[in-house]
């Protein structure tokens, strides 16, 4: 039998300037991964290197950005945390919950929100995607 799982009960929070130490969850979110870290390449090539093969060590961790879809409630307390953090353009605490076994796994990261775009098709529910820089270590945790 498979141990696979559905990603219902995914979520994702933001720290609330507002309110010192406060991780808000963001509502009705359909649609959100955890940084996808990549390692950059750099060339180690040099003129003795085997069949003229390029050579590669491991450089930094760039953690990338992260996309986050929910349904859009335009002046929510959602809609306005989002916006105020854009405007505010600073580095933010946030965090990624993903439903696994035994226990669901916290991806905690400083963040940046980048963009938010939002749609409104004129058959279809409104969306909205948030668009997050994350700004530094990513640390991956059961969820507490």
């Amino acid at each position: 039998m498979s141990d696979a799982k559905i990603g219902y009960g995914a979520q994702f929070h933001m720290k609330d300037d507002a309110t010192p130490g406060v991780m808000t969850k963001l509502a009705e979110v359909f649609n959100v991964s955890p940084p996808n870290q990549q390692i950059d390449d750099v060339e180690a090539t040099h003129y003795e290197s085997a069949n003229r093969t390029n050579e590669y060590i491991a450089g930094f961790i760039d953690p990338g950005t992260i996309t986050v879809e929910m349904n859009y409630i335009g002046g929510s307390a959602t809609d306005d945390l989002i916006v105020e953090a854009k405007n505010a353009g600073a580095v933010r605490d946030m965090k990624v919950v993903i439903p696994a076994s035994p226990k669901n796994q916290e991806f905690t990261f400083p963040g940046i929100v980048k963009g938010y775009e939002i749609s409104a098709p004129i058959k279809d529910r409104q969306t909205a995607t948030l668009t997050i820089r994350v700004a530094g270590a990513v640390t991956q945790a059961d969820a507490a």
